[in-house]
């Protein structure tokens, strides 16, 4: 079989997976949730003005972590390590909380219980390089992200969102601190940020914009058009793969996640 389709077929299972988990938390948070928790993010200039202020802080956190590796100030490998375990952790909790309106003093404790255990089974994965349970809390994080911001934004701001950082993903990679990061000696440190498959290393970032993009078609269309959107987005990721083969490096948002919206503003359109 050929290598580049059998890495294909394994990012189609991890990203499926982390789809799987956005789909399912909107599928149980529809009994509660018909409204965007933020609904003046319906306005298209609120919603814009969000989206640039989102990738201008994403653009400062980057350009700050990269002055701290060149200036060598402390080891970012660990703390990134730290920031996942508390990532994955937190989500369970905040989801929990929003999911659960009334639940006893007991079943709190236990929650909490369970999210220090999170953090803990996240950190000691990643620390003793147990790829497969550290991947397994990678999707559940990229899941888990991508159904909150569903929940807090309208379709307009998600839909907004997407193709900007799916823009700025292409200035990211080939010009911005992104670029320093993924090449060189720096990138063994954002390893903690990466979801390896096979040869090919994919930011957990591009999972959760993947994920966001099936939750995006579920509000908008429903299941048939989240079925849709899945099958752009696979078509999408092959595209990128096959272009990788002829360069070091490649933005993995532009394709999929543009080609999902497009998809999706053409079914509201016609609805």
């Amino acid at each position: 079989m050929n290598i580049v389709f059998k890495t294909y077929l394994r990012m189609v299972f991890l990203v499926s997976a982390s789809e799987a988990i956005t789909l399912s938390l909107l599928l149980y948070a529809n009994q509660i949730y018909n409204e965007p928790i933020f609904q003046e993010s319906s306005d298209i200039v609120i919603a814009t003005g969000n989206t640039f202020y989102l990738i201008l802080s994403s653009l400062a956190v980057s350009a700050f972590f990269l002055w701290i590796m060149r200036n060598k100030l402390i080891k970012l490998e660990y703390v990134f390590m730290i920031i996942r375990s508390l990532l994955c952790g937190t989500l369970f909790w905040v989801i929990v909380e929003l999911l659960f309106s009334t639940i006893s003093p007991l079943f709190e404790y236990v929650t909490l219980g369970a999210s220090s255990l999170i953090f803990i089974l996240t950190y000691v994965s990643a620390i003793k390089e147990l790829r497969i349970v550290s991947t397994f809390f990678s999707l559940w994080m990229t899941g888990a992200s991508a159904f909150l911001l569903k929940i807090m934004f309208s379709n307009i701001a998600i839909g907004i969102l997407l193709v900007g950082f799916s823009l700025f993903d292409i200035y990211d990679v080939y010009k911005g601190p992104l670029k320093h990061l993924i090449q060189g000696s720096f990138s063994k440190t954002i390893s903690p940020l990466l979801i390896k498959v096979d040869s090919v290393e994919v930011g957990m970032g591009d999972f959760l914009f993947y994920s966001l993009s099936i939750g995006l078609a579920y509000g908008v269309g429903g299941i048939t058009l989240t079925f849709l959107s899945f099958i752009t987005i696979k078509a999408g990721i092959l595209a990128t793969l096959k272009l990788l083969g002829k360069r070091p490096t490649l933005p993995g948002l532009p394709i999929p996640v543009l080609i999902s919206v497009f998809v999706i503003s053409l079914a509201s359109l016609a609805v």
